[in-house]
């Protein structure tokens, strides 16, 4: 009879052991899975949009600040104060023009050969039915005017009012991932103690 006891309790410690083995895939396992879930949300929400932008403040105001490019003629609606579709809050003021171009700097890069984005301020119209949109520009370090014809395409400056992106809520999808989880390991917990139980109720008792 003793060595029936030390039998049971050769195969009490296998299951135990056993029981804290799938314990500890568990544990081991679940951090690695949330990890990888996290970073491939973090790769959606930092993926790279698709226009080029960049937050100036002037006059105490935060503007998003974007290009387009194209010729005047071919978008002389923009080539306004907003609401849409005028998209240049400067448009009329050659000093807040400046305060524009010399706020975005080379941010916005230098596509205009070596001269950053347009901003166009005002249109002046000749007799013969040519266009030409005076307009600042960033180059050499600071802020300067110039006219650009208005068949020549160009790339100009545009702006909105910024709104700063509202705070990221946890979605449910986690917290089904990790209750799935946890009542998967609860199932094999019971399944392994239900094998051990019934194995240890098949032994000779004393």
């Amino acid at each position: 009879m003793p060595a029936d006891t030390d039998k049971r309790g050769g195969l009490n410690n296998f299951f135990g052991f056993l029981k804290n083995f799938q314990m500890f895939r568990f544990s081991a396992s679940f951090p690695r899975q949330a990890l990888g879930a996290a970073a491939a949300l973090a790769a959606i929400s930092l993926s790279p949009g698709s226009a080029q932008a960049f937050v100036v403040t002037v006059g105490g105001v935060q503007y998003d600040v974007t290009t387009f490019t194209g010729s005047y003629n071919a978008n002389t609606s923009k080539f306004a104060l907003p609401p849409a579709p005028g998209v240049m809050p400067w448009w009329g003021s050659q000093s807040l023009a400046q305060q524009f171009a010399g706020a975005v700097a080379g941010n916005l890069g230098f596509p205009n050969g070596t001269v950053g984005p347009l901003f166009g301020y005002t249109l002046f119209e000749f007799v013969f039915g040519a266009s030409v949109a005076s307009c600042a520009r960033f180059q050499g370090g600071s802020s300067t005017c110039s006219n650009s014809s208005g068949s020549s395409s160009q790339t100009w400056a545009q702006a909105t009012a910024y709104t700063p992106p509202a705070a990221s809520v946890p979605g449910p999808l986690p917290a089904l991932g990790a209750g799935a989880a946890f009542g998967f390991s609860r199932k094999v917990r019971k399944r392994i103690k239900l094998a051990a139980g019934s194995l240890g109720s098949a032994l000779p008792r004393a």
